[in-house]
């Protein structure tokens, strides 16, 4: 649903999906590479007998000819847990998402939920800083995390024997997380350092976070992921502990297994290690806000490491549950995703205006954004390539798009589904966020029903609707004539 701040090397299912065909460029910025220490073994866990998990409803294939056999129970904590037995290979996917990205976070106490996502690292009651990385690693396994602006994630991927280790280590920094001084000293610094080699020293970056930022002013989405380091620097290690309590609860996450697990053995286990941790308090959902929609938004930067222009256009639409957003996706691609769609395709091989181009439709989980983004050939002006995107808009606003085209794109995201459930981590990563953003494990699949429900006459339809004058555009030169970085123009 929205792009990934990877401090530990972390993408997202939807972001490989929807919009894992845009550029690099929009990727908010990588992050913190971990280094593993030396740590004691972990304890091992004792057999717990268990009940066979319930079967799951039965939601409608999406057309690929298959279902996810889903499995799902409940503690009395609230957290809840999916299950997808697959003993093809010996191993396993272990993926916690909690319900808390940076659009949950307060004016003065942005960053936030990127802090924690090292915070996580630093060790527990019967964990040592990096110990959880440590001891994935020695056992063959790996694990990261990510956050973005809607969710923070963590997994492990691990070999089949090793069940009660990824259980034990989740467990245990939910239980009893170290958030001393000294931690959130070392975190907060490592913070800094990220935002610096990721955003601020990276051509584009900055300018592009910026834009969005202010696209999407009056929403949680209206700051930078990493948030700034004006409230980082503000915060006390008890406005941290504070975050923690809130949303870092078994009742606030969702817990996927996937691979070769015994869901009866699973269910004892997952209560012998988890079933203890308090209820969190129940959260009012977070304000959806509104963004600005009555004018254009234009900006001029100057960014002083870029070596070439690059523009960047777009327009509001919807979030990830609007009804629109399958039309939405389906036009987004039509025109903008691939050399082949509408608009590269004419900017780079009919025109010859532009090095590359492209983008997509990105639908975050309360607002959206059709873009492409463009890097012009040497003395190629934004006004020409505005004017190639207002004319192929134009054309499907009057006379639509073809059954070959809507067909195509329908395609596309078949192939995007069959690539994500292809491991056990992208199966796992998509059932996490079915459940927690839509109640539905198998959403992946229902999204697919949907994509196939659209007609030629609703590509029509959103692209009138959605696509008109007020549109966003961001013009990032490399030397003068722009306002300085962070300022805008229009």
């Amino acid at each position: 649903m929205s792009p990934t701040l990877k401090s530990h090397g972390r993408s997202r299912r939807a972001l490989a999906g929807r919009a894992g065909r845009t550029l690099a460029l929009f990727t908010l910025c990588g992050g913190l590479s971990i280094a593993p220490i030396a740590a004691d073994a972990a304890p091992a866990a004792d057999p717990a007998p268990a009940k066979a998990a319930p079967a799951a409803k039965k939601p409608a294939k999406g057309g690929l000819g298959f279902d996810l056999p889903v499995q799902e129970f409940s503690l009395a904590n609230g957290l809840r847990v999916y299950v997808v037995e697959d003993h093809s290979t010996p191993a396993f996917n272990m993926t916690l998402l909690y319900d808390v990205g940076s659009r949950d976070e307060v004016q003065g106490r942005t960053g936030f939920a990127h802090l924690f996502e090292h915070m996580m690292f630093e060790g527990s009651k019967n964990v040592p800083p990096m110990g959880h990385l440590t001891f994935v690693q020695r056992v063959g396994g790996n694990n990261n995390a990510g956050t973005n602006y809607d969710q923070t994630v963590y997994y492990n991927n691990l070999p089949s024997q090793y069940l009660d280790l990824g259980l034990w280590l989740e467990s245990d920094r939910l239980r009893s997380l170290e958030i001393t001084d000294a931690n959130f000293e070392n975190q907060r610094a490592a913070v800094k350092e990220e935002k610096a080699m990721r955003m601020d020293n990276v051509p584009y970056a900055a300018a592009v976070q910026k834009w969005l930022s202010a696209a999407w002013a009056g929403t949680g989405y209206g700051h930078e992921v990493i948030g700034s380091l004006e409230d980082l620097n503000a915060a006390k290690t008890p406005d941290v502990q504070a975050f923690f309590d809130k949303y870092y609860a078994p009742n606030n996450a969702v817990l996927v297994f996937v691979g070769d697990v015994e869901p009866a053995d699973l269910k004892a286990k997952v209560e012998k290690y988890f079933g203890d941790i308090k209820k969190g308090p129940d959260r009012a959902p977070t304000a959806v806000g509104q963004v600005d929609r009555s004018k254009p938004m234009e900006t001029v930067v100057e960014d002083p490491l870029a070596q070439q222009a690059l523009y960047l256009l777009g327009w509001h639409t919807v979030g990830a549950n609007h009804p629109d957003r399958y039309a939405l996706d389906l036009l987004g691609n039509i025109l903008l995703v691939g050399e082949s769609a509408r608009i590269p395709k004419i900017l780079q091989d009919e025109k010859k205006l532009v090095a590359f181009s492209g983008g997509t439709h990105l639908a975050l989980r309360d607002v959206g954004l059709v873009f492409i983004q463009a890097m012009p050939l040497k003395d190629v002006k934004f006004d020409a390539i505005k004017q190639v995107v207002r004319d192929e808009v134009a054309k499907v606003q009057k006379t639509g798009i073809t059954a070959k085209e809507l067909q195509k794109a329908i395609n596309a995201q078949v192939m995007g589904t069959v690539q994500t459930l292809a491991t056990n981590h992208g199966r796992a990563d998509a059932i996490a966020e079915g459940a927690l953003f839509h109640n539905d494990p198998k959403h992946v699949l229902t999204d697919l029903e949907k994509y196939q429900q659209v007609k030629p006459a609703d590509i029509k339809r959103v692209a009138n609707e959605y696509l008109g004058a007020n549109w966003l555009t961001l013009e990032i030169n490399p030397g003068g004539g722009g306002a300085p970085m962070g300022m805008g123009a229009g």
